[in-house]
């Protein structure tokens, strides 16, 4: 059973908004990660990454109570050093959105199951498409080419499609796939390629995080919330108490309110905003 003497929950996005550009986490916001442990407030970091990807930036002796990882897709409970919660997609589902994706000449990559999400087969469309090589050079280990679908005979936990600043392709595979959950972020690697990550119907950093807050008897009013990136909008969208760093995708700048960057202590920022206001 969860702990009743939590208070609140503070989720805050990984890159970009806790991780510094120099691949450090402040001294700062660590000591005010231990500090909320203290105020019995649970941490959580919500991650675009995998556990895989996520445990190779941070160990087991940070801070943190919960990793919400991969956009939704799954929940790691520190204490439990357990997945606690995951979604997937079917493998039929899998093949014909693989075979919209070829339909389209897209440059996709699909990922495994969690825990085991790390793990990809990648298709190429001919195309030029620096970013997905990069990628695919960064995980050499971890991924595979395939030259058909018929080798998808596992369920997956999502896709992951790499267009370069402009494309349309959002929206055509937003529209398409109205049974699944299409998010936008912007690639980590040259900050101006677009990834586009394809879910089961569902799976987002905000219906994981309100399934976390749920165990816990609590509610979004209870919860405060910090991103920078598209992928980060329903988690913002969701919790009662919102905020982006100064470095935010310019959307999100004027819908949410503004602390200082993640290389400037914006976490720290607004999580002391946030328990002035409701007096934690």
């Amino acid at each position: 059973m969860a702990d009743s003497t939590i208070k609140a929950i503070a989720a805050t996005d990984f890159d970009g908004t806790l991780y510094r550009t120099d691949w450090s986490v402040s001294q700062r916001n660590i000591e005010t990660l231990k500090m909320l442990e203290r105020r019995h407030i649970l941490r959580v970091i919500v991650t675009g990454r995998s556990f895989y990807s996520l445990t190779s930036a941070i160990d087991e002796k940070f801070p943190v109570d919960y990793y919400i990882l991969s956009s939704g897709s799954g929940v790691y409970s520190k204490k439990q050093r357990a997945l606690i919660y995951k979604t997937s997609m079917p493998r039929v589902e899998a093949r014909k959105i693989g075979e919209l994706l070829l339909s389209l000449n897209c440059d996709f990559m699909v990922h495994e199951v969690l825990p085991d999400n790390h793990l990809f087969s990648y298709r190429r469309s001919g195309k030029p498409n620096r970013d997905f090589e990069a990628r695919i050079r960064y995980y050499e280990e971890h991924g595979r080419e395939i030259n058909d679908l018929l080798s998808l005979n596992e369920d997956v936990s999502q896709f992951l499609v790499i267009e370069k600043q402009g494309s349309t392709l959002f929206e055509t595979l937003r529209e398409r796939l109205k049974d699944c959950t299409v998010i936008r972020t912007t690639s980590p690697l040259d900050h101006e390629s677009s990834w586009i990550e394809i879910f089961p119907k569902g799976t987002n950093k905000g219906s994981t995080l309100q399934w976390l807050t749920g165990r816990y008897g609590l509610t979004r009013d209870n919860v405060f919330s910090i991103g920078n990136d598209f992928n980060d909008l329903h988690m913002l969208y969701w919790a009662r108490s919102s905020f982006v760093v100064a470095n935010a995708s310019a959307p999100l700048l004027d819908e949410f309110r503004v602390v200082s960057s993640n290389d400037n202590d914006g976490f720290s920022e607004a999580i002391a905003i946030w328990m002035k206001e409701t007096g934690l």
